[in-house]
C-alpha cells in the first residue's frame, strides 16, 4: 500500500494504517537502540525523540524480537512511567517516515526518521484466554 500511495503522491504511512482502522502514534528520530540477546530473543527498547507536533516528547518501544509496547514520556519521565499508546496483541509498526517501509526491530538504527503506527488485532486476540499467551503480561 505504501508503494502505491507514493506513486500517487499520497501519504505512505496513512495508506497503511487508515484502511485497517489504525492510527498514527508518533513521529520522530531514533536516538537509541538498546538490544541484548537473551536466549533466542532480542530484548530491549527503541528510543524515539519526537519531531513536529511530537517535539519535546519521547517514545519508547519495548522489544522482544517484535514491538511489544509503545509508551510516550514527557521530559524527565522514566520509561516505565510513560503513557501506554499501544501494546500487544495490537500491532506496533515502526516505519520509515518518507517511504513507509516497515523497519523490523533488528534493522532499527540511530538517526532513522520514523513514524510509528498502531494497528488493531483481530477481536479474538482480545479474549481473556488469548491475552494469557499474547498479552502484555505474558512478556513481562
Amino acid at each position: 500500500r505504501s508503494m502505491l500511495a507514493r506513486a500517487h503522491t499520497m501519504d505512505p504511512i496513512k495508506a497503511v494504517y487508515a484502511p485497517e482502522g489504525g492510527q498514527l502514534l508518533f513521529v520522530g528520530k531514533i536516538t537509541l537502540v538498546k538490544r541484548d540477546s537473551e536466549g533466542a530473543f532480542a530484548r530491549g527498547y527503541v528510543e524515539i525523540q519526537g519531531l513536529d507536533e511530537y517535539s519535546g516528547l519521547t517514545l519508547f518501544v519495548d522489544i522482544q524480537n517484535e514491538n511489544l509496547i509503545a509508551r510516550v514520556c514527557h521530559p524527565g519521565q522514566e520509561r516505565k512511567d510513560g503513557r501506554v499508546l499501544a501494546s500487544v496483541p495490537d500491532l506496533i509498526t515502526i516505519m520509515d517516515r518518507e517511504t513507509g517501509r516497515p523497519i523490523p526491530t533488528e534493522e532499527a538504527r540511530y538517526g532513522f526518521r520514523v513514524s510509528v503506527i498502531g494497528l488493531p488485532c483481530h477481536p479474538l486476540w482480545r479474549s481473556k484466554k488469548a491475552l494469557e499467551v499474547v498479552g502484555p503480561r505474558y512478556f513481562g
